[in-house]
């Protein structure tokens, strides 16, 4: 037992380690070389190195030799016997994760019938090869029979499980025979070979060294057996992480997968040592905060006892923790950005955030470059995220014949493409293209030529990706040698910038590999070439070379393990990330897994419950949260509820746990200083009177009444609106439609009112759907809505046009007021629709299909269009059309009712003349300025300009001012 050692969680373990070893060879240094030293991983042995560096300062040091059971290879093995060297020689390599990923993803696809598919995309499959990759992985770490599967029996199961366990077995019968014939082997199973083969070289042969195993869970049962193995050997130990001595023995037997210490205790058991018999080296920094982490992690069937437990608890065992939480996810971030910046003015002190969320990892990194704090998250970014992943990406995405003209904007602006022209050349082509040639602002010659060259240097590519079937391979080697002639070359030698930087040379080493194996994926369509590619790329990290801060890491759980700082922040402590919830297995349900003997999903709870409680007894500990991401409420981690659930049950007041401060600062670091403000209100322009329009449509002078910068902009700053970039139809769109069919139908049939008119309206609708260009979803839910208006107009024109005589549709007419103080002003409007009686007067329409105005509107003097138009009729305005009395001004909302004004018609009328000639003589005033949004009760329901009038800046909606 003497063998077996704790460190205890409060402690750090690779300096506590270190110490222990440094004082015992003090004097005799030279034989710590001697000691092999195996850790968890490459992370742990450059920080059990850094540690005995720390401890010894200047004076120099051999080290021990230090080997990562996680990653070892047979260069890292002490073979003591010629004979198994041969045989390791002997063992075939190991098969790459993409080849692996490409030979099952074949397979899945050559056999998705078996589980219930007719048909896979290549990249679902890309996905379901990947959760495979995994499946077996974990099936050679847990050195389980694939035979056993006939154990399981397929009628307890839902059908759709029942296919993919004949799947699974078609899978392991001929997986071992794809490897055996390309002379290769899965990865965990040959470190299984080699853990294996160590363990028999040290059991024939005991080495006389001092091997020491330490910081590992030994998950697997070939780690499990190195770790008995080397306990067997004369000067062989283990040295534990946090093993929790303060857990009652009761609820330690009933330990499951969800706590921290399940993996523990399973090593424990197999070597069949009670963990009283593990000595700690030193006492623990922080007894009363192990407990408090024992406590939080107690097994659920045992927490009633916290009632009685729960007073040993002293509030000191709350000293260095806090807890900040925030409103959201990027209040969090600048939080975290704000801490690490004051501990940095403490001299070396150093810091980690801890986070399995990469957003946040991102976000923290983002706002700490305001203060020129350069650090890195060290899970690296994924390289589909990355300019190189998006540039390779949007080329394809650019390119087939689905893209959009937002997709190619994105190519140009790419730090990767160049068409060996300049950075800042192809900025202003790239904004001259959108600009000039797809709004439609300019012609541009020098813009078009660019373009047309370089789709001329597509047109193979382009080509390629219209075929129905094409070779993986051919398609990606065109796509690679494109990627490369539309980037830059280096100026000193010449060669392709694509594969320079980090994400650079990843992605070459990724494309080298695809290439290689590339005939394996065989004939796809291009139509699911982009998506394939994308798949292929997940996983794979790019990790930043460049210098950063010495002091600051971002970490994920696993990386931070046996890693010692002086604060520790856990970052998003809440449900889903901290921990994150169980994924579903796409091959085995839970009972599959527990039949044939995997572990069940929450054991991965119980590792990141490890994690937590490790980072919970560092000294300083900050625990950050945010009460919303992406506009959803968030549920606080279980274990931080655990947390403030024990201290209630203590009556340990928590309020002292939560960080004020932080979030107040983060609430006022962007606000600026009371002498910086400044008020910014509607904008109010005052143009000479000389430049004031002395011209306005109907409807431009509504503008004038609600909106009038909407006027100044468009009349006098000259400003239109550029076109959209993809020109996607909008329900606009859909009523300028309504209008030419009706126009056209009115226009055939001015007179009377056809029989058969809804067979003409119909017939009328479907060439104007054919001619009209619009796309198939757009036609998808207009064509429904356009029968039922035609269905609306046929009941309301059969009763109504029996009382008139004459309609003209879309006709033109003008009024000009002389003698205003601008001199004469004219205005125009051109009308749905003017209809004549049979007493041979005018009603005038309007159609509307989106919201039409109230009689209130135009009676206050807020929806003029009609009276003006009216205005124009009665005094001969209109083109062909003599001068008579208005009956009725109409509203048509297609679809729903008719608003008539029909009383008291030239009382309105008068008004609104006097409104009008008041309007003009306001705006002769040089003090009248065009201000935006006078009233906000009546302002206008769209408008191209209030981007312009930075609306969103100063407007404020007083409270019942909504309607």
């Amino acid at each position: 037992m003497s063998k077996i050692y704790n460190i205890s969680a409060s402690l750090n373990f690779v300096e506590t380690l270190a110490d222990k070893l440094l004082k015992e060879y003090c004097g005799n240094e030279l034989k710590l070389a001697e000691i092999l030293l195996i850790l968890p991983n490459r992370r742990a042995c450059r920080s059990m190195a850094e540690a005995f560096v720390r401890l010894r300062g200047m004076q120099p040091l051999l080290l021990p030799q230090m080997r990562a059971i996680g990653d070892i290879d047979e260069d890292e093995l002490l073979l003591s016997s010629p004979q198994l060297s041969q045989d390791i020689l002997n063992l075939p390599p190991v098969v790459t994760p993409q080849e692996r990923t490409l030979l099952l993803m074949k397979l899945i696809m050559s056999r998705s019938q078996n589980f219930g598919l007719k048909n896979i995309s290549p990249a679902q499959a890309c996905y379901l090869a990947q959760e495979l990759g995994r499946l077996l992985d974990d099936v050679y770490m847990r050195e389980l029979n694939w035979q056993d599967l006939k154990k399981i029996v397929p009628d307890e199961y839902a059908a759709h499980w029942q296919e993919t366990l004949k799947f699974l077995n078609i899978i392991t019968y001929y997986w071992p025979n794809i490897l055996k014939e390309r002379g290769v082997i899965d990865a965990v199973p040959r470190r299984n070979f080699l853990l294996n083969k160590q363990c028999e070289i040290w059991q024939k042969e005991p080495p006389s060294q001092r091997i020491i195993i330490a910081g590992t869970t030994a998950v697997s049962k070939a780690m499990k057996n190195l770790v008995k193995t080397v306990l067997s050997l004369p000067q062989g130990e283990l040295y534990l992480a946090g093993l929790d001595k303060h857990l009652d023995n009761e609820a330690w037997q009933h330990i499951d997968e969800n706590h921290p210490q399940f993996e523990l205790k399973e090593l424990l058991d197999y070597l069949q040592i009670s963990r009283t018999d593990v000595a700690d080296i030193l006492p623990p920094n922080n007894l009363m905060r192990e407990r408090l982490i024992s406590e939080i992690m107690r097994p659920a069937a045992f927490t009633d006892q916290w009632r009685t437990l729960a007073s040993q608890l002293s509030p000191d065992c709350l000293n260095g923790i806090h807890i900040c939480e925030t409103k959201n996810s990027r209040s969090e971030a600048l939080s975290i950005a704000i801490l690490i910046r004051s501990l940095l003015r403490q001299p070396e002190k150093t810091i980690a955030l801890v986070t399995p969320n990469r957003d946040l990892a991102r976000r923290v990194s983002a706002e700490l470059t305001r203060w020129n704090i350069n650090i890195d998250d060290s899970a690296g970014i994924p390289l589909r995220q990355t300019a190189w992943g998006i540039y390779i990406l949007l080329l394809i995405a650019a390119l087939s014949p689905e893209a959009d003209k937002s997709d190619l904007l994105s190519l140009f602006k790419n730090q990767y493409f160049s068409c060996q022209l300049s950075a800042s050349t192809i900025t202003d082509l790239a904004a001259r293209i959108d600009k000039n040639l797809w709004r439609g602002f300019a012609e541009d010659p020098t813009a078009q030529q660019f373009l047309d060259s370089f789709y001329q240097k597509a047109q193979d590519f382009v080509s390629l990706l219209s075929l129905s079937q094409i070779s993986f391979s051919v398609l990606l080697k065109k796509h690679i040698q494109l990627a490369e002639e539309l980037s830059s070359t280096d100026q000193i030698d010449g060669s392709s910038v694509l594969w320079s930087g980090e994400d650079g040379n990843a992605g070459a080493d990724f494309i080298a590999d695809l290439l290689d194996k590339a005939d394996l994926i065989g004939e796809i369509s291009p139509n699911n070439y982009g998506e394939l590619l994308d798949a292929l790329m997940s996983g794979i990290m790019v990790r930043n070379s460049k210098k950063t801060h010495p002091r600051v890491k971002i970490l994920g759980p696993l990386e931070s393990r046996l890693n010692h700082y002086d604060t520790i922040i856990i970052g998003s402590c809440i449900e889903g990330i901290w921990p994150s919830f169980p994924s579903a297995d796409p091959w085995m349900s839970r009972p599959m897994k527990h039949d044939f003997g995997l572990g069940l999903p929450e054991q991965q709870i119980g590792v990141t419950a490890l994690d937590f409680a490790n980072l919970l007894g560092a000294k300083d500990v900050y625990i950050t949260l945010c009460q919303m991401i992406d506009g959803a409420q968030t549920i606080k981690s279980r274990w931080l509820m655990r947390l403030t659930t024990l201290l209630d049950a203590a009556k340990i007041d928590t309020a002292k746990l939560y960080e004020r401060e932080l979030p107040v600062l983060n609430d006022y670091i962007d606000t600026p200083a009371e002498n910086e403000k400044t008020t910014i209100g509607a904008p109010n322009p005052k143009p000479k009177i000389d430049q004031r329009p002395r011209k306005l449509s109907a409807s431009a002078f509504e503008k004038l009444l609600r909106d009038p910068y909407s006027v100044f902009a468009e009349y006098i700053l000259r400003l239109k609106p550029l076109n959209e970039l993809n020109n996607e139809a909008k329900f606009s769109d859909f009523g300028t439609f309504v209008h030419k069919i009706l126009d056209r139908f009115a226009k055939s049939y001015p007179r009377q009112f056809p029989a058969n008119a809804q067979e003409i309206l119909i017939q009328m609708g479907e060439e104007a759907f054919q001619s009209s260009g619009f796309a198939q979803e757009n036609l998808a839910f207009w064509k429904p809505k356009f029968l039922r208006i035609i269905d609306w107009i046929i009941s309301q024109e059969t009763t109504y046009r029996q009382q008139i005589k004459q309609i003209f549709s879309e006709v033109y007419g003008k009024i000009t007021y002389t003698d205003t103080a601008m001199g004469d002003f004219e205005i125009y409007a051109i009308a749905d629709r003017i209809d004549l009686t049979g007493d041979n007067t005018y009603n005038i329409i309007d159609y509307k299909t989106g919201k039409a105005r109230s009689i209130k509107e135009m009676k206050e003097g807020y929806a003029p269009q009609l009276p003006i138009e009216a205005l124009i009729a009665e005094k001969g305005g209109f083109t062909d059309l003599p001068p008579a009395k208005i009956s009725q001004l109409m509203y048509w909302k297609m679809d729903d009712k008719v608003i008539t004004l029909s009383d008291d018609i030239a009382t309105l009328l008068e008004k609104t003349q006097n409104h009008i000639l008041e309007i003009i003589d306001l705006f002769a005033q040089p003090q009248t300025g065009y201000l935006s949004r006078p009233n906000p009760k009546h302002i206008l329901e769209y408008s191209d300009y209030e981007h312009l009038a930075r609306v969103k800046e100063w407007s404020v909606i007083a409270e019942g001012d909504e309607n």
